[in-house]
């Protein structure tokens, strides 16, 4: 997993633009420990870290749509080696929350959720509770299983309905021999347990009271000498220090005193517009800086001109002999939102085109690739246009009705065309860190080094990339040697991050283009990525306005030497996969289903899930079953994880494409591995579909 270093920072700083975080120390909306009824705002992303005597707990929890909040978590126990503990344990858990009723008038909130879905279940526990305000004072109830069942527990209920609810299955094997399984056998099984608590909001205070009444005994922690005697009761006081941003002191079990820090994050928010302001090549002082080669009583010129400094190219125009209609193809280097950069380019016709042309058509290209065609229609002669060095976020919006969304095409015989004086470099350098966590001897590891890029740009369809690492700190290493029996494919990563610390990453042509309106293309040769170097072909069959897709890949690869330079191992694979996708109309949830064969030889099939918004941020996951078995995989059963994409420009107020975009292990194995580095043209052309750009059209309006 790779953090770069300012990437690091804004995930742990996730404190703007979000509503006051009631979430309890395992993540979820709730009390101390336990969970009400309660969910955070629709998109919120909430970071927890959890501290005390018995137990470390790390969460991420996301609201991936307004009934279901899902949480990440890693647990540490016995982190400060109490005396007579014999607690080692590292765990990674999921947990789920559904919410079945809103809050009435005099109906309370009710919720049910699968506390450790996956796995060894450490903390394995279901749950069924309602939450109800009355005034200042928020009040939970609940009925819980498993650990949440430990405490003056009863029969179960649900036997009414089966016997298979009366006795809770137990055993090293309930989530899979080597754990990461569903662990369905024993959910709502077993006896039932009460619990319950209480927050209460001192009025115009940032301070809420807590208290709990929790039915879980920590039999397990009993066992291992890391507790005795505890008590049901605990106590916390909660203090919201600035918006997004609380902590909470407790005294827990009436043994041992907890610190827990949340931070929560809006990203279902759209950013607000950042205008980019210059004096335009129509004005004096605009062509005072332009480029003596250009002419300045062409039209297309000063557009040209004054579209560059926006951060966008234009690389061509038609225009018919005797049409009001002006046709370009346009691509966006620097806004997040393409809805922004048509905004901008759309103003600029308005100062530039002359006014007999009533109607623009943009062909938008990403990267050589088709999107749709976004069609505006002119303002009339009397109205006003506000140019670029007076624009400001209070510009008046624009009706729907002037913008029209219509398929794809080639621009074919342009009467204006832009020579970009092919080839072009662009070379960069960050400093970066790459962090690994939760191995289980050593949860957090790090590289902190110079990454050099570079893009030599030999055509818009051909690029030469790549990407070196310069070492400056480095605690990797091969403490814990891959224990796998099938072709190590990604459990060696540690020995490149330690004999490839400095070498090549990437170092890799690509060609990529629309060989039609709906069909796209890539192909890329060199080294790929990291661990891998050879041939990759991807095509997306994508129709104009249709929720689905079909794409496909083929690669020929050979495992790279550990040092990361330009040698190569004895391991050949070739590897691919048909795929189809959907883009539901329910919260923006895309969905793949890729079927095929994988970098260790396996076969099998890869589901995932992603939710984007309309400001770009992206969160998913997704499971892949191959014919491996659970103990041939080894430790967590098979593949699984999470995808994250965060734009720049949810952070900080600047135009910029830039992201932060991760895959989410909880262990690096063989099994189920694709190649990822060379991305996924389906995912990667999320923001140019029809329904981002119908559902902007307010934006997009100049």
């Amino acid at each position: 997993m790779k953090l770069y270093f300012i990437q690091t920072l804004c995930f742990t700083v996730l404190c703007t633009f979000s509503v006051f975080c009631k979430a309890s120390d395992f993540g979820t909306t709730g009390l101390i420990t336990l969970p009400s009824a309660r969910m955070q705002a629709d998109g919120s992303l909430t970071a927890t870290l959890a501290r005390n005597e018995i137990v470390d707990i790390y969460n991420i929890t996301f609201q991936a749509a307004p009934f279901l909040e899902t949480t990440f978590r890693y647990s540490i126990f016995n982190p400060r080696d109490r005396a007579g503990s014999k607690d080692a344990l590292r765990d990674r858990s999921y947990e789920v929350k559904l919410k079945l009723l809103d809050e009435g008038k005099y109906r309370p909130a009710v919720g049910v959720g699968v506390r450790d879905v996956l796995g060894t279940g450490v903390w394995s526990g279901e749950y069924f509770v309602v939450s109800k305000a009355l005034g200042n004072l928020d009040v939970t109830l609940g009925a819980g299983w498993g650990r949440l069942a430990g405490r003056a527990s009863f029969s179960n209920p649900l036997q009414l309905v089966s016997d298979r609810f009366e006795e809770r299955p137990s055993g090293a094997n309930i989530g899979g021999i080597v754990g990461g399984e569903v662990r369905a056998k024993s959910f709502f099984r077993g006896d039932v347990g009460l619990f319950g608590g209480v927050r209460y909001s001192l009025k115009n205070s940032p301070i809420t009271f807590i208290a709990e009444y929790t039915s879980d005994d920590y039999q397990r922690e009993v066992r291992f000498q890391s507790i005795s005697d505890p008590s049901p009761l605990s106590l916390g006081l909660e203090w919201k220090i600035a918006k997004g941003l609380t902590i909470t002191g407790s005294y827990q079990q009436e043994q041992y005193f907890g610190l827990t820090l949340r931070s929560v994050n809006d990203f279902k928010r759209i950013p607000k517009r950042v205008y980019e302001r210059f004096y335009s090549a129509a004005d004096a002082a605009g062509k005072n800086v332009a480029p003596a080669h250009l002419d300045l009583d062409s039209w297309y010129d000063t557009l040209l001109f004054d579209a560059e400094r926006s951060g966008l190219r234009v690389h061509a125009a038609y225009v018919r002999p005797g049409d009001d209609q002006v046709r370009f193809a346009v691509s966006n280097d620097r806004y997040a939102l393409w809805a922004d950069a048509l905004n901008q380019f759309f103003t600029l016709t308005e100062i530039h085109l002359p006014r007999e042309y009533r109607s623009v058509s943009v062909q938008t290209l990403d990267d050589n690739l088709l999107g749709n065609t976004l069609r505006y229609q002119r303002k009339t002669p009397q109205a006003k246009t506000v140019r670029p060095s007076e624009r400001t976020s209070q510009t008046e919006k624009e009706p729907v009705s002037l913008i029209d969304i219509l398929p794809g095409a080639h621009l074919k015989r342009p009467t204006y065309q832009t020579d970009f004086d092919y080839p072009k470099l662009a070379l960069g350098a960050d400093l970066a860190l790459r962090v690994q966590l939760m191995d289980p001897n050593e949860p957090l590891k790090h590289q902190l080094y110079v990454k050099g890029t570079g893009r030599l740009a030999l055509s818009d369809s051909l690029n030469l990339w790549s990407a070196i690492t310069v070492d400056v700190s480095n605690d990797f290493n091969t403490k814990r040697p891959s224990d796998s029996v099938l072709p190590r494919v990604r459990s060696e990563i540690n020995r490149y991050l330690t004999e490839g610390e400095t070498g090549v990453d990437t170092l890799f042509l690509s060609w990529q283009k629309s060989m039609w309106p709906n069909v796209h293309a890539r192909l890329s040769g060199g080294l790929l990525e990291e661990m891998f170097g050879g041939v990759s072909l991807e095509v997306l069959w994508e129709p104009f306005a249709s929720r689905l897709a079909l794409g496909a890949n083929f690669n020929w690869v050979q495992q790279r030497d550990y040092d990361k330079r330009f040698g190569f191992r004895d391991y050949k694979v070739t590897t691919g996969h048909a795929s189809i996708f959907y883009a539901s109309p329910w919260y923006n949830v895309d969905l793949g289903l890729h079927i095929g064969r994988y970098l260790a030889k396996d076969k099998g099939y890869t589901f995932e899930a992603r939710r984007t918004f309309d400001n770009g941020f992206s969160i998913g996951a997704f499971v892949t079953r191959t014919n491996v078995s659970a103990v041939d995989f080894g430790e967590g059963s098979f593949d699984k994880g999470l995808f994250v994409s965060v734009p720049y420009s949810l952070l900080f107020p600047v135009n910029t494409r830039g992201k932060y975009s991760t895959i989410i292990r909880s262990i690096e194995r063989d099994g189920g591995r694709r190649l990822e580095s060379v991305g996924n043209l389906w995912w990667d052309r999320r923001a140019l579909r029809y329904v981002a750009f119908d559902q902007n059209k307010q934006r997009i309006a100049p």
